[in-house]
């Protein structure tokens, strides 16, 4: 499962894995995310993505013929994204990367009748 982990120290407006300085929980939208991933992945036009929602789980699945892992770009997804790699498949030089996140739940306002 994936959660979200603090690693470095924020300053005043900073945001950290989708969580600002004030305590509201800020994602960015899931296209955007789509465009971290595909820039640090250097993906080709082979690749292509699907978004599926659950509850309040969201996952991008990019799939794509070319992939070479690295740390260092998975992190930077993660940090940007709030999205962590939870999954990879490969088949016949396919390669399929799931990413997750935990979106909010809206709080229900239940007003006196």
């Amino acid at each position: 499962m994936f959660l979200y982990r603090y690693s470095r120290e924020a300053t005043s407006g900073d945001t950290i894995s989708g969580i600002s300085m004030n305590g509201q929980l800020f994602l960015l939208p899931i296209d955007e995310c789509e465009e971290w991933i595909w820039d640090s992945l250097k993906c080709t036009e082979d690749c292509g993505f699907e978004y599926i929602k659950d509850g309040n789980k969201e996952f991008l699945i990019c799939n794509t013929n070319g992939f070479f892992a690295d740390a260092n770009v998975l992190e930077k997804i993660r940090k940007t994204t709030g999205m962590e790699l939870i999954q990879i498949s490969t088949r016949k030089g396919h390669t399929q990367l799931w990413f997750g996140r935990y979106t909010p739940q809206k709080k229900l306002k239940l007003d006196r009748v």
